[in-house]
C-alpha cells in the first residue's frame, strides 16, 4: 500500500488529475455562490413580495379575528398548515401543536406597499430544511402559515448513488485520457533510460504531431548523431589498430637483428605490450558489437585454465577444482583471453606477498563459478564499480611496475556476459575492518555450461 501511494504521488497524471478535480471544485463553489447570491437577490426583491402578497389574501380570507373554519377550508385545499395562537387559545388544522419557543423569526426589511390587508403590518420568516414557517398578526392572534417540504429520503438516495457513480466514472475516464495524453511522456522517459544504459539503437514513438512528439522525433536524431559518432569514432579505432598491427611486426623483426642487451630487452617488452594492447582493443570492440559470434566447443575448463597458468610462468598460482567438472560448450580462445586477464592481474598484484593466487572452480547443475583470488593491496570501495570501465585505472600514472592501460578487467567483463554468464569483483584493503587483517582481490565469474546462443 505504501509504495502504490509512493507511486501515486509521484505519477503526473495522478497529479494532473488532483488539479482538474480541485480546479472544478473551485468552479462548482464560485458557480454555487454566485447561483446562491443571485437566487437570494431574486427571492428578495421578486418571489418576497408575492409571497407577502399571497399571505395578505389568506390572511384577509380567514378574517378578523381568525376564522378556524376557514383555516380549516383553505388547509385542505392548499398545501399548507395554519396555526391560531391566541392568548387562551390554539389551533392547528392538522391538530399537531407548534412547538413556538424553540422557533427563531427574522424580520423582512420594511418595504413599502399600498396594502389594506392587516398583515401588512408584520411578516416574519422562518424554517429548515423540512419546512418554511411564516407569521403574521391579526388583532390580538399569532398566525403561522407552515409550508411542508415534500421529500422522499428514499429518493433522494437513490439520486445520490448514480450521481456518485456518475462523478467515479467521469473521474476514471479523466484519468484515462490524461493517462493516454502523457503515453508519449512515459515513452520518452523509457527511451532516455535505455539509451543511457547504452541502447542507442533504440528509438521513441512518435504517436502524434504536436509537441510531445516534435520532443520524441529530436530524442531520436539525437540518438542518432550520438549511434553514428560512435560508430566511426570504433571505425576509426579499429582501423588504427590493425594497422599499428604491420609497423609493430617489422619493429620485432628488426629487434631481433640487434645485438642482446637490456634495451633490447626492454625494446621487446614494450613491443609485446603494444601487441597485446592492441588485440585487446580489437577484440573490446568486437565484442561491443552485433558481430561477435561465439566460435562455441566443447572443450574442458580446469585444462584451459592450467594452460593460461602455465603461460604465465609463475609458480605461485594454486588451481582448486572440484572433480569430474564436465566440459563446457563456449568459446575457448576468448575464455583463454578472459583467464589470461584475470590470472595475469593476479599475478601482477600479488608479487610482493608470499600468498600463492588461488584459481577456484565449481560447479553446479547449469554453471560454472571460477574464482581468481590474491592477496594484493585490494581496490578502495570507491573504485571497485569503475574498474571494469574501459581504460579505468585505479592509480593517476602509468608505469611499468603498476599494470597495463585498464582494458584487462572490461574485456573480461564483456566476454562474461556474451557468454550468459556475469563477473563480479569484491576486495580487501588495509582500511578495512576485518578480524584475519587480510588484504587481496576475489574476482568471480560465472559462465553457463551451455554458452548463449
Amino acid at each position: 500500500m505504501t509504495k502504490l501511494l509512493l507511486k501515486l504521488k509521484r505519477s503526473l497524471t495522478t497529479r494532473l488529475l488532483v488539479v482538474f478535480l480541485a480546479t472544478s471544485a473551485l468552479l462548482v463553489a464560485s458557480l454555487f455562490i454566485v447561483i446562491a447570491h443571485g437566487f437570494a437577490t431574486q427571492w428578495r426583491v421578486k418571489a418576497r413580495p408575492h409571497l407577502e402578497q399571497y399571505l395578505d389574501f389568506v390572511s384577509a380570507e380567514i378574517g378578523s379575528p381568525p376564522s378556524e373554519q376557514k383555516a380549516k377550508e383553505l388547509a385542505e385545499r392548499l398545501p399548507v398548515n395554519i396555526y391560531i395562537v391566541g392568548q387562551t387559545s390554539f389551533y392547528s388544522t392538522n391538530g399537531q401543536e407548534l412547538d413556538i419557543e424553540n422557533i427563531r423569526f427574522a424580520h423582512p426589511a420594511r418595504r413599502k406597499f399600498n396594502r389594506k390587508s392587516i398583515a401588512d403590518a408584520n411578516i416574519e420568516f422562518s424554517g429548515d430544511e423540512d419546512r418554511t414557517l411564516l407569521r403574521t398578526t391579526v388583532g390580538d392572534y399569532k398566525v403561522y402559515y407552515e409550508l411542508p417540504h415534500l421529500r422522499d429520503a428514499k429518493h433522494q438516495r437513490l439520486i445520490i448513488i448514480p450521481i456518485l457513480l456518475c462523478l467515479l466514472t467521469v473521474m476514471g475516464i479523466c484519468f484515462l485520457i490524461i493517462k493516454r495524453m502523457l503515453r508519449p511522456v512515459r515513452d520518452i522517459r523509457d527511451g532516455v533510460r535505455l539509451m543511457g544504459q547504452g541502447d542507442l539503437g533504440h528509438r521513441v514513438p512518435v504517436r502524434h504531431d504536436n509537441d510531445l512528439g516534435e520532443l520524441a522525433g529530436s530524442i531520436n536524431t539525437m540518438a542518432s548523431d550520438i549511434e553514428q559518432m560512435l560508430d566511426a569514432k570504433r571505425q576509426l579505432l579499429l582501423g588504427a589498430s590493425h594497422e599499428l598491427r604491420s609497423p609493430l611486426t617489422r619493429a620485432k623483426v628488426a629487434t631481433q637483428l640487434l645485438e642482446e642487451s637490456k634495451a633490447r630487452d626492454l625494446i621487446e617488452e614494450d613491443l609485446i605490450e603494444m601487441e597485446n594492447l592492441i588485440a585487446n582493443i580489437l577484440e573490446s570492440e568486437r565484442m561491443k558489437t552485433g558481430h561477435a559470434a561465439l566460435q562455441r566447443e566443447s572443450f574442458s575448463l580446469p585444462q584451459l585454465i592450467q594452460s593460461v597458468v602455465e603461460e604465465t610462468h609463475s609458480a605461485n598460482v594454486t588451481i582448486n577444482a572440484e572433480e569430474n567438472i564436465p566440459p563446457i560448450i563456449a568459446d575457448k580462445t576468448r575464455l583463454r583471453i578472459l583467464f589470461r586477464n584475470l590470472i595475469g592481474n593476479a599475478v601482477n598484484h600479488n608479487e610482493h606477498t608470499q600468498a600463492p593466487v588461488t584459481v577456484e572452480i565449481e560447479s553446479s547443475t547449469h554453471t560454472l563459478l571460477i574464482r581468481v583470488i590474491d592477496s594484493g593491496a585490494g581496490i578502495a570501495p570507491e573504485h571497485l564499480d569503475k574498474v571494469t570501465e574501459p581504460f579505468y585505472r585505479t592509480d593517476a600514472s602509468r608505469t611499468r611496475a603498476t599494470g597495463g592501460f585498464g582494458l584487462g578487467l572490461h574485456l573480461a567483463k564483456l566476454i562474461s556476459e556474451a557468454h550468459g554468464g556475469s563477473l563480479s569483483i569484491e576486495s580487501r584493503t588495509a582500511d578495512d575492518l576485518n578480524p584475519t587483517n587480510l588484504t587481496g582481490t576475489t574476482v568471480s565469474v560465472v559462465l553457463p555450461k551451455t554458452s548463449m546462443d
